[in-house]
């Protein structure tokens, strides 16, 4: 059972009940305490926050989840809205770092198939925040790529076809090969 969903049904003593409740309250209160503090750290130079913070979410929290409470809490930041320098600015450049590190150093967060909605959210909101960047290039291959692991997995679900007998040119007899001569020393 996740800490993050609600408890479900009316199963064990009533007390039980709303201590599970308190607790995925508590969890889930934490999680965006912890997400509220990405933007900051990365402002002040202490990156190492951010790559502790991905490295051990997944404990608590899944990687919608946190991409959810991240965009919930800094948005959408439109292009060209605030010249370079401005606090706008500043904040798509640390939401840039922090997807970026996201991407590159954990990409197996986002393998999520067959239709990968955490990759696609990301993939959507760099297409609006940071139109043409490298980031956006870099979640659209990744995207591609995961989307290609899929293809074989798909494929060897897929019944073999029945052999026919026949080759591939119309039920003509396939050419004799000629006998493999080894070469003389």
């Amino acid at each position: 059972m996740s800490l993050f969903l609600p408890p479900q049904g009316g199963a064990g003593p009533s007390g039980s009940r709303d201590e599970t409740y308190r607790l995925w309250s508590l969890q889930r209160h934490r999680l965006e305490k912890l997400v509220a503090k990405l933007v900051p750290a990365v402002l002040s130079g202490h990156l190492s926050y951010v790559n502790t913070f991905l490295g051990s979410y997944r404990t608590s929290a899944t990687a919608q989840q946190v991409l959810d409470h991240l965009f919930r809490r800094y948005g959408c930041i439109l292009p060209f809205t605030e010249e370079d320098g401005g606090p706008l600015h500043q904040l798509k450049q640390a939401m840039s770092s922090i997807l970026g590190t996201w991407l590159l150093q954990y990409p197996d967060d986002f393998y999520q198939p067959p239709e990968f909605p955490g990759l696609k959210t990301v993939v959507a909101y760099i297409e609006l925040s940071m139109p043409g960047s490298d980031l956006e290039q870099q979640a659209h291959l990744l995207l591609v790529h995961l989307e290609q692991l899929e293809l074989p997995e798909a494929d060897s679900d897929a019944p073999a076809p029945e052999p026919t007998g026949e080759t591939p040119l119309d039920g003509e007899p396939a050419p004799a090969l000629p006998p493999v001569i080894a070469p003389k020393p």
